[in-house]
């Protein structure tokens, strides 16, 4: 298998696609519910398109990947791919969709230049080690009929069978390892087998179904995976469950069952930098907020306090639900929406679309909230945009704030990483009296 042909997010190369890749395409779309990437012309001659979804689609024997803008402008092309992917995989780890330090980082950069395979390699490691440590095991309910007498024994429901004297209707509980959270592992481990190209990761994969036989390979969906099941006991497998909700989210595996030459792996990378950006202001709090927001309720996706528009037929609808609030008693002080789009630097305004603006501007009076902020991604080759507010033109002090901060900087160095502090810093404090 020939090495995967890379795209950067909204990148358009060329690219000699056939017919069969385009209804190949048209059938990943339909499935997916959204365009990954799209064949089109430039100058003439054959081309993909790559949106903003990140991640990885199998066309027969060829493989596109599509990464982020991540990378310094300095680093060079053949360093960008890495360099992207190693900041994508810092990103999800923050924002707390997978567990990876920073010596494995290293590790899978050099496993592989495939971001599906380098997640694969980096799921089946892990599950490999807490396998190793035992199997997680749960009493089931077991109903059979066996040639003993053991547990409940159904009379009424063995009276129904009187050919079968020689065994017994039983109920019983059974220590087992073949349980929901198992099952998930199983079924995950099974559709990467059969979609993995990459010998290292087919053999750990390999090795995990001889010892997983115990545990029953039923059809799973992303709702089966619900960290609900997760307790005290099992709470070490956590980063496990949510990279396996990492590849059933991406559609991938389901998608797959019926053609393994063709796959689609992909994530929003609106929900993720949402994800990365509460999570990076919960750690650094101390370092990044204000004392008087230190001392609000920090609210992610407003959980508690999303209010509605309007009501219709004494129902409320239009729901408003900004990606993050900070609440102090009854009064909202900021809230925040995360827009993963390019801003322009030399536009009046700044690029922010209408549409985002006049839900900033919702938000701000239905919350009575003076303060609101865009925050958005600072890209590769995009010059640093600092914080610009707009004031509304109601009288009332209202204030639509936009800002930007940068990926691109690598959150395990302790400089870059108080770099980032100092950007969001600047963000959260007041002091653009003279910018208005």
């Amino acid at each position: 298998m020939p090495k995967p042909f890379t795209l950067f997010e909204h990148q358009c190369e060329p690219f000699s696609w056939s017919d069969r890749d385009l209804a190949q395409l048209a059938r990943m779309q339909e499935a997916t519910k959204t365009e990954v990437l799209r064949a089109t012309t430039r100058h003439g001659k054959r081309a993909i398109k790559a949106f903003q979804h990140v991640g990885v689609v199998r066309l027969g024997n060829r493989t596109i990947q599509v990464l982020p803008k991540m990378y310094k402008e300095s680093t060079t092309e053949k360093g960008k791919a890495k360099e992207a992917t190693a900041n994508l995989l810092r990103m999800l780890a923050y924002a707390g969709e997978l567990s990876v330090r920073e010596y494995e980082i290293a590790s899978l950069m050099r496993h592989a230049d495939d971001w599906f395979e380098i997640l694969t390699h980096l799921f089946a490691t892990h599950l490999r080690k807490e396998w190793q440590r035992g199997a997680y095991r749960t009493y089931q309910l077991i109903n059979a009929r066996l040639p003993v007498l053991k547990g409940k024994w159904h009379i009424a429901e063995q009276l129904k069978h009187p050919h079968q004297r020689h065994v017994f209707a039983v109920e019983f509980d059974e220590f087992t390892a073949d349980n929901r959270l198992n099952r998930v592992f199983r079924f995950v481990v099974e559709r990467l087998y059969k979609l993995t190209n990459d010998y290292d990761n087919r053999k750990l994969l390999g090795e995990l179904r001889q010892w997983m036989e115990e545990v029953t390979p039923v059809p799973i969906t992303e709702s089966d995976a619900s960290p609900a099941q997760l307790t005290r006991l099992n709470e070490n497998y956590r980063p496990l469950l949510n990279l396996a909700r990492v590849f059933l989210d991406g559609g991938s595996l389901n998608f797959a069952a019926g053609d393994l030459s063709t796959f689609t792996f992909v994530f929003d990378m609106n929900q993720l930098f949402e994800k990365f950006t509460a999570e990076f202001i919960r750690r650094n709090s101390n370092e990044i907020l204000p004392e008087t927001l230190r001392r609000c309720e920090f609210l992610p996706q407003t959980r508690g306090a999303t209010l509605h528009l309007a009501t219709q037929a004494e129902k409320k609808v239009f729901q408003t639900k900004p990606d993050i609030a900070f609440r102090d008693h009854c009064q909202f002080r900021l809230l925040i929406d995360t827009k993963y789009k390019r801003l322009i630097d030399a536009d009046r305004k700044l690029g922010v679309s209408q549409a985002d603006f006049y839900q900033m501007h919702a938000y701000a009076h239905r919350y009575s909230c003076t303060r609101v902020m865009l925050l958005y991604p600072q890209f590769a080759g995009t010059p640093v945009l600092p914080r610009k507010p707009f004031r509304l033109e109601t009288n009332d002090g209202y204030v639509v704030e936009v800002g930007a901060v940068d990926l691109c900087l690598n959150l395990n160095s302790q400089s870059e990483r108080k770099e980032l502090i100092k950007q969001f810093k600047t963000l959260f404090s007041q002091e653009y009296a003279d910018e208005l």
